[in-house]
């Protein structure tokens, strides 16, 4: 120690010292008066069965905190809470932090660690907020701290949307209610709870406001949701729709209410998608929404094709080739005729066929029918009629 040999020292002591308590105390405050504790700190004995006196610890303590604040952290992490005192130490570090800045989060994370050994763990919550650390999910879950968090959804949702959102969807411990209030004024927050929360409890509640905001963040994610939910108002989801100007949305809600002539003006307006509206009508049925869609398109050589390849399955090709303008130059028009006519006379041949089904199925049960009424029915003299139990 006089030839400042301090480690060489503290190495000696570890061996000299061993399981002598009192050799221990006495030689740890030697390095205490030359402000070297930290350097026997790694030998000192640390399991409950050898701990010495607490304050042996608190003083070691004192030091890191003064001089060595990653040190200090390091020694709160690892060392057992039982060997000291630690509201001492909480105290100290509180004054420590008034008078100084100087590494104030490395101090405060010590703080919220302490605040755990106490089991004060609401403190440790706050500190941990202050700093902005992540180990505050981690603290809520191992603690079951959900009814304390209510009053800092929004804190923990701005620290890590994520992780908060597993944390309060956890079992459903926090009312969905509670959240959605905390997060009304934060859309974007608000969006990534209620994403999730659909998914696990798909009871529609706040599908309307769903709608709005898949549509102000995951516009990718708002027609596969419109078409499975059933759960929104659909007028005010068209609204959104219409005021984005989400063309696709429109033509499938427009569709849904039965709005579909002006869903098709859409596709052939907008979308400019003629395979999209012949699909439409298909799907629809119906004769004046084929109508609508060849006057809109009829005037269209390309889309013209496109018709008279596929429309034959459908409707009688005499509504669309009557109305093709005298003069217009439709490419591929021979291929088109022929295929259109091969499949409406198809068209025609099953529904011949389906037709003559029909009837022989229709005489021939008619003439079971007839069988059977005029079978005979056993009477013995047991049996009596309806006319004669009422006389009897």
């Amino acid at each position: 120690m006089a030839e400042h040999l301090y480690e060489e020292a503290a190495i000696l002591c570890a061996r000299i010292c061993k399981n002598d308590k009192n050799l221990w105390e006495t030689q740890i405050l030697k390095f205490s008066e030359v402000n070297q504790l930290r350097v026997i700190s790694p030998y000192v004995p640390k399991t409950p069965e050898q701990a010495l006196s607490s304050h042996i610890y608190e003083l070691i303590f004192y030091e890191y905190l003064k001089l060595d604040s990653q040190g200090f952290l390091k020694l709160v992490q690892e060392w057992n809470p039982t060997l000291y005192k630690t509201g001492v130490i909480v105290k100290e570090v509180l004054e420590h932090l008034l008078n100084t800045e100087v590494d104030k989060n490395i101090y405060l994370e010590a703080l919220a660690l302490l605040y755990c050994y106490q089991k004060k763990y609401d403190k440790a919550l706050t500190t941990y907020l202050t700093l902005q650390h992540k180990d505050v999910f981690t603290l809520i879950t191992k603690h079951n701290m959900y009814n304390v968090i209510h009053d800092k959804i929004l804190e923990l949702m701005s620290l890590d949307s994520d992780k908060a959102t597993a944390v309060l969807l956890d079992k459903t411990k926090v009312p969905v209610e509670v959240v959605e209030k905390q997060l009304a004024n934060h859309d974007l927050l608000l969006f990534k709870y209620l994403d999730a929360y659909s998914k696990i409890e798909p009871n529609g509640r706040y599908h309307g406001k769903l709608v709005r905001l898949y549509a102000k963040y995951a516009r990718d994610k708002l027609l596969p949701f419109l078409k499975c939910s059933d759960n929104y108002p659909i007028q005010e989801a068209l609204d959104v729709c219409q005021n984005n100007l989400f063309y696709p949305e429109m033509v499938f809600l427009l569709g849904r209410i039965g709005n579909t002539r002006e869903a098709l003006q859409i596709i052939i307006e907008q979308l400019k998608n003629i395979n999209q509206a012949i699909n439409f009508c298909q799907e629809h049925n119906d004769k004046e929404l084929w109508t609508d869609l060849i006057k809109r398109t009829v005037d269209k050589p390309e889309y013209v094709t496109l018709l008279l390849k596929r429309i034959g399955n459908y409707v009688d090709p005499r509504m669309l080739i009557q109305n093709i303008q005298s003069g217009c130059e439709i490419k591929d028009l021979k291929e088109s005729l022929a295929k259109m006519m091969c499949d409406y006379h198809l068209q025609l041949s099953v529904q011949e066929a389906c037709k003559v089904i029909t009837l022989r199925n229709y005489f021939e049960l008619h003439q079971k029918l007839i069988v059977n009424q005029q079978r005979g029915i056993s009477v013995t003299d047991d049996f009596m009629c309806c006319a004669c139990q009422a006389g009897s």
